[in-house]
């Protein structure tokens, strides 16, 4: 008897593999990408996470390894990626716009970054999901994203009234002074109109509510392919659930009515008609505006019409390729092999999800609320996994799924004239990867040979993806995780400073306040002060991050005036250093003068050395914050007349105390007013520490 032949086992070419892979990690970015929190891409807050970063960092290696293996395996010809190029143009732009004079540089750096990681996405999505079944993959990726953040916004929205375990991290607030937390200009430094509750994975409702309206008439055309199935009422419960997402964020009232914000917008356009006033410099130019109303009318004052053209333009070209034309309908035909490349993909863009959402979270945050982490990524990926299973069952017309995406993309896009979060990157990347995937969806899967250019120009790209990897780690990747991971573990110390500064004021007898003062200084420098000096070695353009180290140091100036008198004087050059250098890189941000004002103000309290060059810097610093906050003249002169009066000094008080009280009388005045004690107290105060002032003074600071 002769033996049975072996079965041929199946293996999957190499090419092929790798190419599958692509897709998989394609399908994980754009999966994992609305669970990245944090809406500050030029990063003005300290507290800002590396996840964003991480992600750019992810689609650039992604775009590095595309095109590697374009060159080594694809034979036929590829188009010019236009929309892509637009969408860099738009970094470029604000690259540019960000060096002009008299502005902050540093945002304009990581905006123009997270650009061009958007032409990334949409290169990798019209190159890696070519294939009509590629593209559906991704779009019922990106529906089965809707599902499972739209399950947990309800589910958050629900706890509260129903007393359910919560699904989100939860922090109290803390009266304590936080390394990290803005100590004067908080509204400068964070994203503007995004309120405290979060719903689903976003920092606002209003991004979740457009990121459901975008992925709504998909999700209906899909649900209409399933009529005939018996899954019918399992298929029609994805939409629905989108809809009571929708509802839930409504009802969370996301939305703003402060329309001023538009005159401030168009104002800063008029002021800079070509490149704008720079990227993260709406609020420090416009003063009290804490951003535009609108997500375009902000393009335009930011980095110009010339940018906002080129974004529109990007966003028209993909629209024309997938305009909807007369063709007959044709149903897509169904998929025989397996699709491990999406399910896989998705996986990893929920694990990566959940590892970027780890990083985001406070680090003043309780340990166990990793937990209410978890359990929302669980939730989520129960509810992604069974909206993917059936939509890949679902053969729905592509005219029919062109037109709903379009409609969605449309409906976002108008949504921005009135409202800033269409603009956030968050929602940029889902709109134009649908863009990209309706235009693979309406044009014929034909390609044309390769010609004799095509190896040359694809080693053009690969040598281009490798220098914009390695530049981004170089100039933004490698200083925004310094500078996270410092200001983290600052903050983490910074909850337990004040404890150690109260075991200092109790000592009593000397060898105990000698050891406590050891500790404490030992506890500040090594845990808060050093950590973010070494970031700031690597981030020099981070003003916030100077001035973080000029707050800190004061403190620091305290203890070595009692351990080392003669070092308290470099503390103090080096914190005068710090604050000059942030309103430098930030000359448009009053933080760095005010930070002057309370390091001049501690050192003419606590010591004697250079009293009057200080008095002077005082006063120099309060007219220039006077000339754009003149309701703050005469609270900081209070200040100062009251540090005068506590240290029983009535050299130059006569002088400080009349500007005083002649700023506060003037009827009508912008420049602020006393209360009533404060009045007397000054009045009081003056007259104990000045010998026989004269009467004429005497009845003018008391009528």
């Amino acid at each position: 008897m002769s033996p049975k032949p072996a079965k041929a086992i199946s293996t999957v070419p190499i090419p092929i593999f790798l190419e599958r892979s692509l897709v998989a990690a394609l399908t994980a970015l754009i999966v994992a990408r609305p669970l990245v929190s944090g809406e500050d891409p030029g990063r003005l807050r300290l507290t800002a996470g590396t996840g964003p970063v991480s992600f750019n960092f992810c689609v650039l290696l992604l775009l590095f390894a595309t095109t590697l293996w374009r060159v080594l395996h694809v034979r036929h010809r590829a188009s010019w990626p236009i929309v892509p190029l637009l969408l860099a143009s738009v970094g470029m732009v604000a690259y540019i716009s960000s060096q002009l004079a008299d502005r902050y540089a540093r945002p304009g750096l990581f905006v123009a970054w997270e650009w061009i990681s958007l032409a990334g996405i949409v290169y990798l999505t019209r190159r890696l999901a070519a294939s009509h079944a590629d593209s559906r993959g991704l779009l019922n990726a990106i529906v089965a994203s809707a599902v499972s953040v739209a399950a947990l916004g309800l589910y958050q929205s629900l706890s509260g009234p129903l007393d359910l375990r919560p699904m989100d991290v939860v922090v109290a607030d803390s009266s304590k002074l936080l390394a990290g937390t803005d100590e004067f200009y908080p509204e400068l430094n964070q994203p503007p109109g995004i309120p405290k509750v979060t719903r689903g994975t976003f920092d606002s409702s209003e991004t979740l509510l457009l990121f459901l309206f975008l992925t709504l008439p998909a999700a209906l055309v899909l649900a209409r392919t399933g009529r005939s199935t018996k899954r019918w009422p399992w298929i029609l419960g994805f939409p629905a659930l989108i809809a009571a997402g929708i509802l839930a964020a409504i009802l969370a009232k996301p939305f703003r009515d402060d329309s001023a914000n538009w005159s401030a917008a168009c104002s800063l356009i008029e002021h800079s008609p070509f490149l704008g006033v720079g990227p993260g410099n709406f609020t420090r130019v416009a003063g009290a505006f804490t951003g535009p109303t609108g997500a375009w009318f902000g393009l335009a004052a930011t980095i110009g019409p010339i940018g906002l053209i080129l974004m529109v333009a990007a966003a028209a070209c993909t629209m024309r390729k997938a305009w909807p034309t007369n063709d007959p309908e044709q149903k897509e035909a169904a998929i025989i092999r397996p699709r491990w490349e999406f399910h896989l993909g998705g996986a990893a863009g929920l694990v990566f999800g959940f590892i970027w959402a780890y990083s985001e979270m406070p680090a003043e945050s309780r340990a166990d609320e990793v937990f209410n982490l978890g359990t929302a990524a669980v939730f989520r990926a129960a509810f992604w996994f069974a909206a993917f299973a059936v939509l890949e069952a679902l053969r729905p017309s592509r005219s029919a799924l062109v037109r709903a995406m379009l409609l969605g993309v449309g409906f976002v896009l108008a949504y921005g004239l009135v409202s800033d979060a269409p603009g956030r990157f968050t929602l940029l990347v889902q709109i134009f990867a649908m863009l990209a995937l309706a235009g693979n969806l309406r044009a014929n899967e034909s390609t044309k040979p390769a010609g004799p250019w095509s190896r040359p120009l694809r080693g053009v790209a690969v040598v281009l993806s490798a220098a914009l990897a390695i530049g981004f780690l170089v100039t933004a990747a490698l200083p925004a995780w310094a500078t996270a991971s410092a200001v983290r573990q600052a903050r983490m110390a910074s909850r337990h400073f004040p404890d150690k500064h109260r075991e200092f004021e109790r000592a009593r007898t000397a060898p105990l306040k000698a050891n406590a003062l050891t500790a404490s200084r030992n506890y500040l420098l090594g845990n808060i002060v050093l950590p973010l000096r070494g970031a700031a070695d690597r981030d020099p353009g981070n003003a916030a991050l100077w001035l973080e180290i000029a707050r800190w140091r004061r403190p620091l100036w305290e203890y070595q005036l009692l351990a080392d008198p003669e070092d308290a004087a470099r503390v103090a050059d080096e914190t005068r250093k710090s604050s000059e250098l942030a309103a430098q890189l930030d000359p448009q941000n009053l933080a760095a003068k005010r930070s002057l004002i309370e390091a001049f103000l501690l050192y003419r309290r606590n010591s004697k050395a250079r009293e009057p060059e200080r008095i002077v810097a005082l006063n120099k610093l309060v007219g220039e914050i006077a000339e754009r906050e003149p309701l703050e003249e005469v609270p900081l002169r209070f200040r100062i007349v009251r540090v005068l009066i506590e240290r029983g000094e009535g050299e130059g008080l006569q002088a400080e105390v009349s500007t005083l009280l002649r700023l506060n009388r003037v009827e009508g005045s912008q420049h602020g007013k006393l209360t009533p004690d404060q009045r007397a107290e000054v009045i009081e105060g003056a007259m104990k520490l000045l010998k026989d002032p004269p009467k004429d003074l005497l009845e003018e600071w008391t009528r």
